[in-house]
This record gives C-alpha cells, structure tokens and sequence, in this order.
C-alpha cells in the first residue's frame, strides 16, 4: 500500500472529516439565552445550567452518524490505496455520504433546531461550530464529486437486451 496514490480530493476529503469530527467534539454549536424563564421552566438543551452547545452533546443520535460520515473518505481512501475492485466511480460513495451529512447538519440546525424536553424553543442561536461542520460535510460532497469526475466517473453501459 502506498501512500503517495492518494490524490488530492482524497487527501481534502480526509481534512474536511476532520474538520467535521473537531467540531463536534470541540466547538459550540448552540447558544441559549440567559433568561429567568429559561430556569423555571427547565429549558435547557445541553444540561441544566449551560447556555453553550457543542454539537456531540446536542444530538444523541446524529452524533455518531456524523463521525461515521466524517471518517467515510478516510476508509474509501484506504480501500482505494488497497486497490480493491470497486463497484462504483471512486469518489461517487464519499460524494452521497457528503451530500446526506450536509442534509442531516443542514436540516438539524436551520430547519428543525434543537428544543428542550418542556417543548420551549426560544433563545436558540447558531454559533460558528455549527457552520464550520456544515462546511466541512459540503467539502466532503465536492472532494467526492471531483474525484469521481477525475476517474472518469461511471463508464457508459449499453441498455438491457441490445447486442
């Protein structure tokens, strides 16, 4: 197995899941007003008492579909540098696994953002994790897209039935 055949969309594709992975673990995602109410009516996301989220506290189930993303183009990497018989375009696989933790990210902060168990959403701001995270899933997606475009992409097949 040689290193040096990994080509550049890999070697961006590996970066931008750890970009993802730092974020999660690291950086805030959410921030939640101080306010009295937000006490007594126990709306707290992350626990009781923090105003600041990270996003591997926020979301008990997408945490670990995340990090299985994110360490997609690090295992695709490795089977291409295995040379094994694929069957599919390399970078067509870390290309949908980019595009769905772009949904899945996308979808979890700007469309339905985390709410507290009361029901209470309120006060809720999306800090600069939750866009570094973003733009490392759209990262993967393009490092996948080129690097199918670079392999020539999926060969073209005659239809059924034809000689």
């Amino acid at each position: 197995m040689r290193v040096e055949r990994a080509g550049r969309w890999e070697i961006v594709g590996i970066v931008a899941g750890a970009v993802i992975i730092a974020s999660l673990l690291l950086l805030p995602w959410f921030t939640l007003s101080d306010v009295p109410t937000r006490d007594e009516q126990r709306a707290w996301i992350c626990g009781t008492g923090e105003l600041t989220c990270v996003g591997f506290d926020t979301f008990p189930i997408l945490r670990w579909l995340l990090i299985a993303g994110a360490l997609a183009p690090l295992i695709l990497t490795y089977i291409l540098l295995r040379k094994h018989k694929l069957s599919w375009a390399p970078g067509e696989m870390t290309m949908i696994v980019g595009f769905t933790a772009t949904v899945l990210i996308a979808y979890n902060g700007l469309i339905q953002r985390p709410a507290p168990e009361s029901g209470f959403e309120y006060g809720t701001t999306i800090e600069y994790g939750y866009y570094i995270a973003l733009g490392g899933a759209i990262a993967i997606s393009v490092s996948g897209y080129l690097r199918s475009l670079d392999s020539g992409g999926r060969q073209g097949r005659k239809a059924p039935g034809t000689v």
